[in-house]
């Protein structure tokens, strides 16, 4: 019994020993090391940080060589990352790691860097502003914000036309498929009363896949306003200056105007956009144009009064607000 047991004991041990040789001997393999890179699509002359991982090897105990452009830049055991700068816009930067294993095995890892630029710019696509207003138009929430992407791509034929490119769109991390594609440089959006910011991100690539580039932006909403102006007789809409508490009406009456900044949609004839005058709390009926209201007082009056004006988008939830002066006369 006790030799069968020292048998049975001689034969395990020798099959550790067997797959202990195996293991030992087994080649690393290609795939079981990644090389990544951070930012993934780096801009010229930008800092880049790439760094070697794997579930299959302890990187702590090789000797990795670091070389970019076939240039010896970094070696030393466990050196698992390293940092370099892209260069001009359409260079490209070919960064090679070479790992050398314990058991002596040489495993490069290659990636080739293009730098390039996206600018992103934007606007509000649907906000009102009154006519000659020398600002940018804000989106309200619930408005429509339009993303243009402005990429500066170069590849070996030179600049690459924006419109031959391939846009893939995200917005708070979600892939817009339906706004993605071949020559698709901007993306039209409406935020939703929820969000209090947006943040879109693009991936701009050419026909090849070669070269890249990304850019992101953070978008926010902004509350709409009113402001009053008068409508004088003969110069028009006095637009440089706003009305406020203590304006006199004279005998002859005066044209107030309520311009509703940053409301969407932009069109301020549009049905959505609803008008209510108020007269010391009694509404009044809706002037044509209804952000305009001709005021008389009645003859040998005087004192104060307030007008109010409520402003109210019907299609969305929250779009509305209220604005009062108090008006001698």
């Amino acid at each position: 019994m006790q030799r069968k047991y020292f048998k049975n004991l001689i034969i395990i041990f020798t099959l550790v020993i067997a797959f202990a040789g195996f293991f030992a001997n087994a080649q690393i393999r290609d795939t079981d090391i990644v090389l990544s890179i951070l930012p993934e699509y780096p801009n010229p002359n930008q800092n880049v940080n790439a760094t070697l991982s794997s579930h299959s090897i302890d990187l702590d105990k090789v000797n990795v060589s670091w070389s970019v452009n076939s240039q010896e830049m970094s070696l030393g055991i466990g050196k698992k990352s390293f940092s370099f700068k892209t260069g001009e816009a359409g260079s490209s930067s070919t960064l090679t790691a070479t790992i050398e294993t314990i058991d002596g095995q040489n495993i490069l890892k290659t990636i080739t860097i293009t730098p390039a630029d996206v600018d992103i710019l934007w606007e509000a696509y649907d906000s009102y502003v009154p006519p000659f207003y020398k600002g940018k138009a804000l989106p309200p929430s619930q408005g429509k914000f339009k993303v243009v992407a402005m990429p500066s791509l170069i590849n070996q034929n030179g600049k690459v036309n924006m419109n031959n490119l391939s846009y893939a769109w995200k917005k708070d991390g979600t892939v817009q498929s339906s706004s993605s594609g071949w020559g698709k440089s901007y993306f039209i959006f409406t935020n939703s009363y929820l969000d209090k910011v947006n943040n879109v991100e693009v991936k701009v690539s050419d026909i090849s896949g070669g070269t890249n580039a990304s850019g992101k932006i953070t978008l926010k909403t902004t509350t709409p306003k009113i402001l009053f102006y008068r409508n004088d007789p003969v110069f028009g809409i006095k637009w440089e200056t706003i009305l406020n508490n203590g304006f006199t009406i004279g005998q002859d009456g005066e044209t107030i105007v309520a311009e509703p900044y940053f409301f969407s949609p932009k069109n301020i004839s549009s049905l959505n956009l609803v008008f209510n005058w108020f007269l010391n709390t009694q509404k009044i009926q809706t002037p044509d144009p209804k952000n305009i209201l001709s005021i008389k007082p009645e003859v040998g009056q005087s004192g104060s009064s307030i007008i109010k004006v409520d402003i109210n988008n019907t299609g969305t939830l929250f779009q509305s607000l209220a604005k009062q002066i108090e008006v001698n006369f």
